[in-house]
């Protein structure tokens, strides 16, 4: 057995050491001197009356030239008083402009499908609802199509609270972000996140868009992405600037959270990556094998110095992998916080795999689920 987790976890190791490579790898993006694309900004949202605010402020504080981009709001049905908000908010701003989904149509991909569909901008660029974007974010966006060959970029997301599970979830969250972008470094597309990015308008109507995935309740970044990159070889990029990180807010209470990962995890049934499920089973097993290190340490104290060796190489890599992406970020911090997560995300990754795989899960009060 013991020589059994030792291969698993040096494989992992392995990966680890690819995913410092390939973040090292990447480069800073430039600043573009040059033309000013046309951009539209579209937001589909739904029931948040009380984040929105912060956002639209946000993209009427861009730097960005006001006559060179536009922000759609797409209202997805919501109940609650979002839409008198965003009136509220936007009436004195002509740039801005919000529309409702078709009464016979939900979700957020057909939500920003109608906005793509009514965008004036050569560059379509996507956040969510509770995000807040920096003043220079559009500007980078810019720059990273500079190449002609680019058809999408995706940026940073950095979780922002002041508890300590926004802490947590701060420090999990950058993990994410950082194996997307270390895996497109090395030449791999893994994920990106919907939060912060962007696309060309001809190359998201040159592959239908979200065809062939609308009724998939998450994965509009991703699928998305595959989509482009099928048809356009090595046309993604990862924006590497502090500048164009966008920061959003950490779940609220542990039951959103959870029904958030649910979210997130269930549309892994549907993704045809062999290398992103190779991943998946692999932080799996990675998961179970440490736990069955952490039990063998209280059971095998004749390999403890090996059981030991394995444990302190995963952590101190794991440091190594997420620590630069948590500092690109600017997230807080805690040496706690990182080692809790030590003991708490093998349990979390397994319980979270297992419920979502036919769990229904609530998201802005509407029942969904990822059953097939």
């Amino acid at each position: 057995m013991i020589a059994f987790f030792t291969v698993v976890m040096t494989t992992y190791f392995s990966l680890l050491l690819l995913l410092i490579y390939g973040w090292n790898k990447l480069a800073p993006m430039g600043k573009r001197n040059g033309e000013q694309t046309v951009i539209s900004v579209v937001v589909a949202f739904r029931n948040e009356a009380n984040q929105i605010h912060h956002l639209i402020r946000s993209l009427a504080d861009l730097n960005y030239p006001a006559d060179r981009f536009e922000v759609i709001l797409v209202n997805d049905h919501s109940d609650d008083n979002s839409e008198n908000v965003v009136k509220s908010l936007i009436h004195d701003k002509s740039n801005f402009s919000h529309i409702h989904l078709d009464d016979d149509k939900l979700g957020k991909k057909n939500a920003i499908t109608k906005g793509v569909n009514l965008a004036k901008g050569e560059l379509i660029v996507t956040t969510d609802a509770d995000c807040v974007v920096q003043p220079n974010w559009l500007h980078t966006i810019n720059a990273s199509f500079e190449n002609d060959a680019i058809q999408m970029a995706f940026g940073g997301v950095s979780l922002k609270g002041t508890s300590f599970f926004s802490t947590l979830q701060a420090i999990e969250f950058s993990s994410l972000i950082g194996s997307g972008a270390a895996t497109l470094g090395l030449g791999l597309f893994t994920m990106c996140n919907g939060a912060n990015l962007a696309f060309r308008k001809k190359s998201f109507e040159a592959v239908s868009g979200y065809e062939g995935n609308l009724e998939i309740p998450s994965g509009d970044d991703e699928f998305l992405a595959r989509k482009i990159l099928t048809r356009f070889p090595s046309s993604i990029i990862f924006m590497r600037d502090k500048e164009a990180v966008v920061m959003s807010r950490p779940a609220g209470t542990l039951k959103v959270f959870v029904h958030q990962r649910l979210r997130w995890a269930g549309k892994w049934k549907y993704n045809s990556s062999w290398l992103s499920k190779l991943l998946a089973v692999q932080i799996l097993l990675v998961q179970l094998v440490f736990m069955g290190l952490i039990l063998m340490a209280f059971l095998h104290i004749d390999a403890i110095g090996l059981i030991v060796s394995l444990i302190a190489a995963k952590i101190l890599l794991e440091i190594l992998v997420i620590y630069p992406v948590a500092r690109f970020l600017a997230i807080s911090w805690s040496w706690i916080a990182f080692f809790l997560l030590q003991l708490i995300y093998p349990l979390y990754v397994i319980a979270i795999g297992i419920m979502s795989q036919g769990m229904s899960y609530q998201w802005k009060g509407r029942s969904l689920s990822h059953k097939m």
